[in-house]
């Protein structure tokens, strides 16, 4: 499986490694010149921007990525429509709940810019999906490295005059606003080459609703669960908690690039065996989790040998963050195999069982956040979300090979 899809992994590779790498840099900069605070700040209001940003795409990307690799394109029309609304609703909702509450004024603006951001990101997801779909990976590839070269040349334009975190986070909004125009025509270009009309080629718009539901509960509970860490740490230790814990996580995602990426390329695969050939999909899910469990442990021990190093060369503020990177290794290695049990359980249509399992976690982390961070701040984050994955890996692990005992038997 992994070798008759190298073309779209080396892209898949270009489309994440790349640009990650490219922000990785950049990232470690901006919190070195920023401070703790302003970092923090930054930090907080993107987390909050995907946070609602969920409400945005309501599992939408990859409902697409999955019947378009089944073979139905009727999908993405309804999608884009859906995502239209979900934006203008979700937006104009939350800056009325902001503004009626006046909750966090001081970073109102911050907030707003991120939430702009990542709306124009979200529409250009959904063309990247459709290209995942039909396996043609280059154009995302190309789109992700032109976004992240505007993000920083207009950042260093805008930081020269104003050291602030909301000259980042203006730099970030226009970088995706022009990123979506970029993929939009693209698309416009290369959908003449597919049959949208053709019947064979339709999805009954209920049977769309009925999918996309399920996978909206996921999408909501999944971002939720990743992003409610931050929003309880700065409740309890402030916005230098959530710097620190930031710069933390932004290591480890250099690693969970791999899986993802993995993922990305192989999910259409898995998505067509699903309905096409049981054995085959076994037989595939059974060789990626060996890869990806093996994977894991050589993530995490490059984590401890290199993360005190790294750490030192970013100053006073962060000296005690690589022991957080620490704490968070036991989630990494877990990260590694859910990636596959996850997206499986996708594939598989098991969607709602899934999102049982995400709702679950989530509200474990929130009380798991709530006892221990006080106590322990960001070390007390790192635990709660080592725990949370722990139980997913479990969970999925379990319902994933009692259908394919059933379905194999069937």
């Amino acid at each position: 499986m992994i070798r008759s899809n190298l073309k779209n992994l080396t892209y898949q590779t270009i489309a994440q490694i790349i640009p990650r790498a490219i922000m990785f840099i950049f990232t470690f900069y901006l919190a070195r010149i920023l401070g703790s605070e302003e970092y923090g700040k930054y930090d907080f209001a993107l987390s909050f921007g995907y946070l609602i940003g969920v409400f945005y795409e309501l599992g939408g990307n990859i409902i697409i990525t999955k019947h378009v690799a089944r073979g139905f394109f009727s999908g993405f029309y309804y999608s884009l429509k859906f995502r239209i609304v979900t934006i203008i609703l979700t937006f104009t909702t939350t800056y009325l709940i902001l503004q009626l509450f006046n909750l966090y004024s001081d970073n109102l603006l911050n907030i707003l810019y991120a939430m702009a951001g990542i709306a124009f990101s979200s529409l250009m997801n959904l063309y990247f999906a459709f290209f995942r779909g039909i396996k043609k990976m280059n154009f995302e590839a190309i789109v992700l490295i032109i976004q992240k070269v505007i993000f920083i040349a207009i950042t260093f334009v805008l930081i020269s005059s104003s050291l602030t975190s909301s000259s980042v986070l203006i730099s970030f909004m226009t970088s995706m606003l022009i990123s979506y125009l970029i993929i939009f025509m693209i698309f416009g270009i290369e959908k003449k080459k597919y049959d949208f009309k053709s019947d064979s080629r339709k999805i009954a718009l209920k049977d769309y609703m009925k999918d996309i539901m399920s996978l909206a509960l996921i999408e909501v509970f999944s971002i939720i669960y990743f992003r409610v860490t931050q929003i309880i740490l700065e409740g309890f230790k402030g916005f230098e908690a959530v710097g620190v814990y930031g710069a933390s996580y932004k290591f480890v995602e250099v690693f969970t690039n791999i899986p993802a990426i993995l993922m990305i390329v192989l999910f259409p695969n898995f998505a067509k065996l699903a309905v096409e050939n049981i054995k085959e999909f076994k037989s595939g899910f059974n060789k990626v989790l060996k890869i990806l469990i093996i994977l894991g442990f050589l993530a995490v021990s490059i984590c401890w040998i290199f993360g005190e190093m790294f750490f030192s060369l970013l100053g006073s503020d962060y000296s005690n963050a690589y022991i957080v990177l620490r704490y968070m290794t036991p989630a990494l290695l877990i990260i590694y195999p859910n990636y596959l049990l996850t997206q499986s359980m996708i594939a598989l249509d098991k969607n709602i069982k899934y999102a049982f399992v995400l709702l679950t976690v989530l509200m474990l982390n929130i009380i798991l956040g709530i006892f221990i961070v006080p106590a322990f701040g960001v070390y007390g984050s790192a635990i709660s979300v080592g725990i949370c994955e722990f139980v997913i890996f479990v969970s999925t692990l379990y319902l994933i090979l009692k259908e394919l005992k059933k379905r194999i038997a069937g």
